[in-house]
């Protein structure tokens, strides 16, 4: 063979081991593996070897960089393998979920977990912005594949390398913050401000954060960040709570993370420590300048205010609305009144988002509480339209009966007792917030939106109590009709069982009943009127039989003659009430825009018709005919078989 034959043999030769003339170019990519940022992984690209490191990029350092030529990659901790990516491009992030085949999405993958939980646990928390897995430690990893242990098995071995395992719950969310996030489908969590003094106990809590699980289900656990984080903790349901003694002023701008399977959320959340004595709140919505008057109640049924103040008007929605209890002025078995009156309502319908335009505050709020409980209580007190319900139902007892009555009414008001232990009472209405506890609300302020209804007749200082107390929810007693008097809840069921029934207003319970003779009947027709001065109820329908039933002993309610019918009676099912009552009269009404009934000779004939009954001790039933609306009622009265209104 010649020279020249030689050469060109050995160039061929040459460029077929290089893929027939078109080679790979030796171009060097820079990857990142993150979880955080991890430095201490080991690696392996075609015959290059290294370990993940710090490098500098544009002069600013850059954790967990790989640098490679070829694929495939090959992570590793000593020998234990962790996975292999089959290609990449310079700049990639690599994460854990990367080396999973089998990740869809869903970051409780137990092969992800497994990743995730023993890069966390080996990091030698030297800093808090990247990981570090110390060789010493990767020399001592004995497993080979973390497919050959289960989780519990996982932990045992980080534990074997005197290390503590990050819990499962942790560690996804340590992921789901490190990894890519979406716009779609992932929590929401709203902006938080508060303000608390530094006379504030260790354990009380501070506020609920509203957090919003987005389109998937929401991890555990929340995660608090920044400076000052410590003396706070933050608990699975939101709530913020504090853990450490503050002794001045100061204001803490914390970051809350919360995440789902979707991506997490982040949101600045600030706590403004003052030195003061503890915190309230006045809410109908929000008040902002409204007057607060703390009024000690006397013994002997007289009033001494001994501090006034306004609420506060500045800062975000949370913190409108804010006073001092001034509990060091407080005697502890004394009773105070917490009352609350005019100030701009600026979010009236209490969803935490401020109005457009404010609401002007013409009735009052009011707590009455003692001296005691405003002292060891361990959540912000709130003077709330709840408490001002209470607070009328017991304001015509004497001095000795306020704190059993406000426990006894307490329990006709909230169903859950909201401060830890298992017994609903007064305190518990002390601490009621609007806008995170409405779950707690009885049947009777949930029903038809009676709270909401509530809130705007105080707002606009109208008559509220007994218009709350006839709109019972009556699906709950299986009845057609029912009126709540006094103590006792009064139910006719004319369509299923036919029966009269009378509950205790507090428990509930059935105290007595009554079958009533021809029910139950295939249309709903009948009212029902409550006369507690001679204890009579009437069951009246305009189309039916019609009863009147002694209840002197409510526990065993007796028909009073025989059952009849009488056409001028008023019946139908009604949304309004009015009662009044004369020296030897009882008149009574239900009002509906529309009702039609059959009050002719005629067959079918109707005619519409608005009216009141007039129930007189001597003559019996008679009935008012008009047609005018009846929009609010104020006074009622009969005079000389004349109706005035």
């Amino acid at each position: 063979m010649t020279l020249r034959s030689l050469l060109l043999t050995t160039v061929v030769l040459f460029l077929a081991s290089c893929g027939g003339g078109e080679h790979e170019p030796r171009e060097e990519k820079t990857l990142y593996f993150v979880d955080s940022a991890v430095n201490g992984i080991d690696y392996k690209c075609g015959e290059r070897k290294g370990v993940s490191k710090t490098i500098a990029k544009d002069g600013v350092p850059k954790h967990g960089a790989i640098t490679c030529v070829y694929a495939p990659l090959e992570l590793s901790l000593g020998s234990l393998a962790l996975g292999s990516v089959e290609s990449f491009s310079d700049g990639q992030i690599i994460r854990p979920q990367d080396l999973v085949p089998s990740f869809d999405g869903d970051f409780k993958n137990k092969a992800l977990l497994k990743i995730a939980i023993l890069l966390q646990s080996l990091d030698d928390k030297q800093s808090s912005d990247h990981i570090t897995i110390a060789e010493s430690l990767k020399e001592q990893i004995e497993i080979e594949r973390l497919s050959d242990v289960t989780m519990s098995g996982l932990n045992q071995e980080i534990q074997k390398l005197g290390m503590t395992p990050v819990a499962q719950d942790e560690a996804m969310v340590h992921l789901i913050m490190h990894s890519e996030n979406t716009n779609i489908g992932k929590p929401t969590i709203k902006p938080f401000e508060e303000d608390i003094s530094t006379s504030l106990s260790i354990g009380s809590t501070i506020g609920k954060l509203s957090i919003g699980a987005g389109d998937g289900t929401l991890n555990y656990p929340l995660v608090l960040e920044g400076e000052g984080k410590d003396n706070f903790l933050l608990n699975n349901n939101g709530s913020l709570t504090l853990i450490k003694s503050l002794d001045s002023s100061a204001i803490y701008e914390l970051n809350v993370t919360v995440s789902n399977e979707y991506g997490y959320t982040t949101q600045p959340i600030s706590i403004y420590v003052k030195e003061s004595s503890k915190i309230a709140k006045a809410q109908m919505g929000r008040l902002l300048g409204a007057t607060v008057n703390i009024i000690k109640l006397n013994s002997d049924g007289t009033q001494d205010t001994i501090y006034s103040t306004t609420t506060n008007s500045e800062g975000s929605l949370n913190r409108v609305g804010n006073f001092e209890l001034k509990d060091e002025m407080l005697e502890d078995d004394a009773f105070y009144i917490y009352e609350v009156s005019g100030g701009q309502d600026i979010d009236t319908d209490d969803n935490g988002i401020a109005d457009a335009n404010s609401s002007k505050n013409s009735g009052k709020l009011r707590l009455l509480t003692k001296g005691i409980w405003v002292k060891n209580a361990m959540h912000k007190v709130r003077v709330t339209p709840l408490s001002e319900l209470l607070y009328s139902y017991v304001e015509q007892f004497s001095y000795a009966e306020l704190e059993v009555k406000l426990n006894e009414y307490a329990k006709i008001l909230l169903k859950t007792s909201l401060d830890g232990d298992s017994t609903v009472d007064v305190k518990d209405v002390m601490i009621f917030d609007p806008l995170n506890n409405q779950d707690a609300l009885y049947d009777t302020l949930v029903y038809n939106d009676t709270y909401r209804t509530l809130v705007n007749k105080i707002r606009d200082a109208e008559v509220y109590r007994d218009d709350l107390l006839n709109a019972y929810i009556v699906e709950s007693f299986a009845a057609n009709a029912i009126e709540i008097v006094g103590s006792s809840i009064y139910t006719i069921d004319m369509l299923g069982s036919g029966e009269f029934a009378i509950y205790d207003l507090e428990t509930k319970k059935k105290i007595g009943s009554l079958k009533l003779p021809y029910a139950p009947f295939s249309e709903d027709s009948h009212v029902i009127y409550i006369n507690l001065l001679d204890n009579q109820v009437r069951v009246n329908s305009l189309v039916d039989w019609s009863y009147e039933i002694n209840i002197k002993n409510q526990k065993n309610p007796i028909l009073i003659d025989e059952p009849l019918i009488q056409p001028s009676i008023v019946s139908g099912n009604y949304s309004r009430v009015a009662l009044g009552q004369s020296s030897n009269q009882n008149l009574f009404s239900r009002e509906r825009a529309i009702y039609f009934y059959d009050n002719s000779v005629e067959e079918d004939s109707y005619k519409i018709i608005k009216f009141f009954n007039i129930l007189d001790k001597n003559s019996g039933i008679y009935q008012y005919e008009f047609n005018s609306e009846i929009l609010n009622i104020e006074s009622l009265w009969e005079d000389s078989n004349r109706l005035y209104i």
